[in-house]
């Protein structure tokens, strides 16, 4: 039933794709003294689909141990292609959101 929901939404309304990339170039995360992350990847999420980066090593810093860093030596860069719904009468395009996770 929520596929005939988001079709009759979607009346008249003109679809486009689009392509979005995300490099990855280094994270710095902060932790506590009861968890220390062993290797990082990064999600970019939303709904049923992930796109997840190389899980890499997290190095904490020489000043303060609780901090630290995951450093990609060569960018990372990961695409999506999204379905964005234009309504003619307002000129805008439909929301989507999408959550970036740090995982480990």
């Amino acid at each position: 039933m929520t596929s005939v929901w988001k079709r009759l939404q979607r009346v008249n309304k003109h679809a486009a794709k689009f392509q979005f990339t995300v490099s990855y170039h280094q994270v710095t995360l902060e932790t506590t003294s009861k968890w220390k992350p062993n290797k990082l990847s990064i999600v970019w999420t939303r709904r049923s689909r992930r796109v997840v980066s190389e899980p890499l090593p997290w190095e904490p810093t020489m000043k303060d141990p609780l901090r630290g860093i995951v450093i990609w030596a060569v960018p990372e860069n990961k695409e999506v292609c999204v379905t964005l719904f234009k309504d003619p009468r307002t000129q805008e395009m439909e929301d989507k959101e999408w959550t970036f996770v740090i995982e480990d």
